[in-house]
């Protein structure tokens, strides 16, 4: 895979989990968190099928990668925050 795809994934990860860190409202820890969530659920998104086993390598000829990654990213920021408390910390 060609460094310039891994930057764009990166971008993805990054942007996403900044996006989803701002509409949750995270602050501190939380940001960061939300960020490296991102960016490991669009790597795990970009290389699904050669984890599944369907392909040998992640396909750059079309686009298809950069959408895995984003519903990845999407995906794993969701699931951490569904596990995340509703009520703040230090809230009575």
């Amino acid at each position: 895979m060609p460094v310039a795809n891994l930057i764009l994934m990166l971008l993805i990860g990054i942007v996403f989990g900044g996006v989803a860190a701002v509409v949750l409202r995270g602050r501190g820890v939380v940001f960061v968190v939300n960020i490296l969530l991102g960016v490991i659920g669009a790597s795990l998104g970009a290389f699904f099928p050669v984890i599944i086993g369907a392909a040998l390598a992640v396909d750059v000829s079309n686009f298809n990668y950069l959408l895995r990654g984003l519903f990845g990213a999407f995906l794993l920021v969701l699931i951490a925050s569904l596990f995340r408390s509703a009520k703040p910390r230090g809230a009575v």
